[in-house]
This record gives C-alpha cells, sequence and structure tokens, in this order.
C-alpha cells in the first residue's frame, strides 16, 4: 500500500513539473508590463488579423520598425497597403522566414529569443509567434508610462547592439532623407568600424521619393497657376 502512494505520489509530482515546464517555455517574455484577455477576445484578434507564415522572400520595402537578437537574427516591418509583413534575416542579410499579417494600425517587432512579438499599438495587443508562425500566446499590454517608453524605443530607436555589433536603420538620400517615412537600410558596424549592409531599398525608395516630390511640385504650381489666373481675371472684371 506505501508502494502505490509513493508510486503515485512521484508520478503526480512528475506531471506537475511537466506542465510547469511546458507553461514556462510557452510563457511570453517581453519588454511590456501585460495582463490577460478573454478566450473570446483572443479568438476574434486572431482571425482579424490572420497571420501567415512566409517560406519565400517577398519584394523588400521601406523598414517600419527592427530588431536583433542575441544570435544576430534580424526582424525586419514593413508594409504593402491593406497587409504587413515581418520578414527575418540572419546577420549576412540571408533571407530566413516571414509573416504576413492584416493590420489597419502601427506596429512594433520584439525578439523573444527565437520567438517574434508583435505589438499592435492601437488594439494594445501583443502576440508572441514561432518560426512555423504559430501563436503562442496573447496578452494586453496595459496603458503605464513604462510601456509607452519602452513602445517609443522600439518604434524610433534606429541602433541595436549585439556583443560588438551594432545594427543601425538609415536612409542615404540626401536632403530627402528629411521627408522619408521609412528607412531603406540595415547596416552592421564591427567593433573596427567596418559598415556592412544588410539590407537596401534605397534605389528604390529613393526612386519613390523623387517621384512623390515631383507630383506634389507639379500639384502646388497647377494650384498657385489657377489661383493666379482667377485674381487676374478678377482684377480684369473689376
Amino acid at each position: 500500500m506505501n508502494f502505490k502512494r509513493i508510486y503515485l505520489f512521484l508520478s503526480l509530482l512528475l506531471l506537475i513539473v511537466f506542465f510547469t515546464n511546458a507553461i514556462e517555455v510557452n510563457a511570453m517574455d517581453t519588454g511590456f508590463s501585460t495582463e490577460e484577455i478573454s478566450e473570446e477576445k483572443k479568438t476574434a484578434f486572431v482571425s482579424n488579423i490572420n497571420v501567415s507564415l512566409l517560406r519565400e522572400e517577398p519584394e523588400k520595402s521601406g523598414i517600419l520598425c527592427f530588431d536583433v537578437n542575441e544570435q544576430g537574427m534580424i526582424a525586419v516591418g514593413n508594409k504593402d497597403s491593406q497587409s504587413k509583413k515581418i520578414c527575418i534575416y540572419t546577420s549576412q542579410g540571408e533571407f530566413l522566414y516571414g509573416y504576413t499579417f492584416n493590420c489597419t494600425q502601427s506596429f512594433c517587432v520584439e525578439w523573444d529569443e527565437q520567438h517574434v512579438n508583435i505589438y499592435f499599438i492601437r488594439s494594445d495587443v501583443i502576440i508572441s509567434l514561432d518560426s512555423d508562425g504559430n501563436i503562442l500566446d496573447i496578452k494586453a499590454v496595459q496603458d503605464t508610462i513604462d510601456n509607452n517608453s519602452y513602445r517609443n524605443s522600439l518604434l524610433y530607436s534606429t541602433t541595436r547592439t549585439v556583443g560588438n555589433t551594432t545594427y543601425l536603420i538609415r536612409n542615404d538620400m540626401g536632403i530627402l532623407n528629411w521627408i522619408a517615412f521609412s528607412f531603406s537600410q540595415i547596416v552592421a558596424v564591427d567593433a573596427a568600424g567596418t559598415e556592412f549592409v544588410i539590407y537596401d531599398v534605397n534605389s528604390v525608395q529613393l526612386a519613390k521619393m523623387i517621384v512623390a516630390v515631383c507630383f506634389i511640385c507639379v500639384c502646388a504650381f497647377v494650384a498657385v497657376a489657377v489661383i493666379a489666373r482667377q485674381f487676374i481675371k478678377l482684377r480684369r472684371g473689376n
């Protein structure tokens, strides 16, 4: 009888340890302070964003946000119309995998070791994804001063440092850098100051900026011409 009790006790203890470790493995590790949300809200949110895994590299576009983990893997957030993308690259710029999802709001990306966290700013929701595109966890981000500061560091900080290497995002478009809405390059700088361009859409972004500036200038010229013509007509009429 005592042997059976000891056996049951040990079995129960092993089950507790197993489930505890499983919970710890799947728990989200983030710089935000979070709280739980209901299963109904989780289901609705997952259905709305419709996350899909990317196995092939999509066309590169401007950089909205980025983060680098301890292994030098780089997560790059960008957008394409209504859909958003996060692509994962090695420190040498080789595409590994990525995600695409529906999103009409701003977002930022954060590494959780080998997992990727995506924070949806307007919804104040953060999700954790593995490399197969599975959603591991969903939490609500609390409205605190510390969370706001951390969010701004993810969104607006242009550098990340891992070991002796500094990763930075930048534009190389001359005076047009002042009006760019996204970044066009990711550069790694080692301890000796040597630069290595990992991600580069500078030429494409520069062409788009030139077209946009020319269009704005033409519209402004037409508007001024129309106003001047109407003014001259009024003066002649008087």
